[in-house]
């Protein structure tokens, strides 16, 4: 979940212009307003961002809060400013600090990526660590992929798929939908993946006793599943458990095969498949049921999204 607010090294004018900027590449449109102690930015036709606050800094750069702190818009501006998110409440610094929130010896840290995007697939990706190598993360610069770009986040993925015991579990669009189509609940069909690729790395790694992953729905769900599986660990779910190591590194394995596949997906479908759920997906959808037709669009997108019925004829 993106952090409710960020700190930005850029002055205050120059962020409010790469804002604007994201917002017209993203087939929106922003307002600008003056407030006490700072700008209010209106956002329209991108997505679920309504709107943001832009702050200076006395001491350099800038302080930004968004409205929807979880939407993916959010995350998606927190990158393009090159940021540092911070969390309001604790004044502390969130996304670009890792250490462990259980005390193992060994542990299983998961997360996804692809749960807000409307194209491409959804992925869960399960890594392991040991009291004595996470800083080998640490050292590399390892920390939530939503605060990376994106061929930053591909190339730290290649560091840990080659030191690190993990599982990436890949739902295609096709696949989800029809899991989908038996679930009905995102939050089900994402319990059953964590369980899953926590359960597979388990196997490798017999002595993790415990297990790490963000908090989503009713937190009894992966609970649930791994005992489903005969696993004893302790679960921990928490909101920004991305500040684990292990989770961290899970959710730069799971963004990065996000990205090849909807690469991949987008050399399929002859066009460029947008991130997200924003105007400009929505105008991708519309070109592509236009090329190929409405029965196209389960092979490409996540079809329980609003942007189908949006796209599709009636």
């Amino acid at each position: 979940m993106a952090a409710k607010s960020i700190t930005v090294s850029a002055d205050a004018g120059r962020a409010l212009d790469l804002i604007d900027a994201w917002v017209r590449d993203h087939g929106g449109s922003a307002e600008r307003g003056a407030l006490q102690n700072g700008t209010r930015v209106r956002v329209q036709g991108a997505g679920r961002l309504a709107g943001l606050n832009v702050y200076p800094s006395k001491g350099g750069g800038c302080k930004v809060v968004f409205d929807q702190a979880d939407a993916p818009e959010a995350d998606e501006i927190a990158a393009a400013l090159s940021s540092r998110p911070s969390d309001v409440k604790a004044g502390k610094s969130a996304g670009t600090e890792i250490a462990p929130v259980v005390d193992a010896p060994c542990w299983i840290g998961s997360d996804e990526s692809g749960k807000g995007d409307y194209f491409g697939p959804l992925v869960v990706a399960a890594v392991a660590l040991t009291r004595e190598n996470w800083r080998v993360l640490q050292a590399l610069g390892v920390m939530d992929s939503k605060s990376l770009t994106d061929a930053r986040a591909t190339a730290l993925a290649a560091e840990i798929h080659g030191a690190f015991p993990h599982e990436v579990i890949v739902f295609t669009p096709k696949r989800y939908n029809e899991l989908w189509a038996k679930m009905r609940n995102v939050n089900r069909l994402l319990a059953w993946a964590h369980a899953q690729a926590i359960e597979n790395v388990a196997e490798r790694t017999p002595e993790a006793t415990a297990a790490v992953a963000d908090q989503f729905g009713d937190e009894s769900l992966i609970r649930k599943a791994l005992q489903e599986r005969g696993r004893a660990l302790q679960l921990v779910q928490m909101p920004r458990a991305e500040r684990d190591p292990a989770v961290a590194a899970a959710s730069i394995l799971a963004r990065a095969e996000f990205l090849r596949r909807l690469d991949a997906l987008g050399r399929e479908a002859g066009m460029r498949l947008p991130k997200g759920a924003s105007a400009q997906v929505e105008a991708a959808a519309r070109t592509l049921v236009a090329a190929r037709g409405a029965d196209a669009l389960s092979g490409f997108a996540k079809l329980h999204f609003r942007t189908t019925t949006r796209v599709t004829p009636g």
